[in-house]
């Protein structure tokens, strides 16, 4: 079985995003549901939706009759006070995961949540990968015209400028669970 799970598309942090880059709520809510379609629903991956325990699913996210939505065994305080979720609990909820072939990650935030779930996943030699584009770096990636909704990875970091793109690739270093074919 592979899963497309998504962490915290909720209100708080999606609404946040989007005042923060000053960007239109509708096209946020189109491209992020057709990269979610197109990347993983059209391939046969079973779409999941991590939320906190007091809040809901923003309105951004469609949602369909076979998606699935989780609790992450938090509340939203809890985690803005610092607190992570019981990873293995979140896992637990897929219910048998030796069926699981492939998980793709994405989320709030890259670097910290979703890092560490990615990581959790790892070390139970799950295949896991990060899809970055489905992060906060959602807004940066889609105003590049090289950006495709139906392929990750659609980033291309400037390998011209030598120095920024060592950077790209150390922060990357002994974490297979992203990307590291550029």
């Amino acid at each position: 079985m592979n899963y497309f799970l998504f962490l915290y598309p909720v209100s708080p942090i999606i609404d946040f995003e989007i005042k923060m880059h000053n960007y239109s709520k509708r096209r946020y809510k189109k491209i992020l549901n057709e990269c979610i379609d197109n990347r993983y629903r059209q391939k046969g991956f079973k779409i999941i939706y991590i939320i906190f325990d007091d809040i809901n699913v923003s309105d951004v996210i469609k949602l369909r009759p076979e998606d699935k939505i989780l609790k992450a065994g938090i509340s939203y305080k809890d985690n803005m006070e610092g607190k992570y979720p019981n990873w293995n609990f979140i896992l637990q909820q897929l219910k048998d995961i030796s069926t699981i072939r492939t998980i793709r990650l994405a989320g709030f935030h890259m670097w910290d949540c979703v890092e560490k779930f990615a990581k959790y996943i790892y070390e139970k030699n799950l295949d896991v990968l990060v899809d970055e584009d489905l992060t906060e770096s959602f807004i940066p990636r889609i105003q590049d015209p090289l950006f495709r909704i139906d392929q990750y990875p659609s980033y291309q970091p400037a390998k011209s400028e030598e120095f920024i793109f060592s950077l790209f690739m150390k922060a990357r270093q002994n974490k297979p669970w992203l990307w590291q074919k550029y």
